[in-house]
């Protein structure tokens, strides 16, 4: 009797997904993205606006940003987890080029 048998459909390896099922992933995350980013931005643009108004020193809302890029950064380690490489990288980028822009706005 052999032991070592699997289901139908079960892959052995971890083999990474195919390039098509990265982007689809990847396309159904963007609105996720998009709330996580304008959540952030906004708490930026109102913490700024805020600022410039009271004569005070802008401060980085941290809490804000760590939600922020957060949100896409653990995405993206699902995505890792679930062998779509390509749509975690894409995750990550997206998470640092958001940060970056956020940031670039307080010098």
């Amino acid at each position: 009797m052999d032991m070592d048998t699997h289901a139908d459909g079960i892959r052995e390896g971890r083999e990474p997904r195919s390039g098509g099922a990265n982007l689809l992933v990847f396309l159904a995350l963007l609105p996720l993205d998009a709330l996580a980013g304008g959540y952030a931005w906004l708490a930026v643009g109102i913490g700024g606006w805020a600022a410039a108004h009271n004569g005070a020193e802008a401060a980085v809302p941290a809490a804000e940003l760590v939600v922020g890029g957060g949100v896409p950064a653990a995405a993206g380690l699902a995505l890792c987890w679930g062998r779509y490489w390509g749509a975690a990288a894409a995750q990550f980028v997206l998470t640092a080029v958001l940060t970056a822009w956020l940031l670039s706005s307080y010098g």
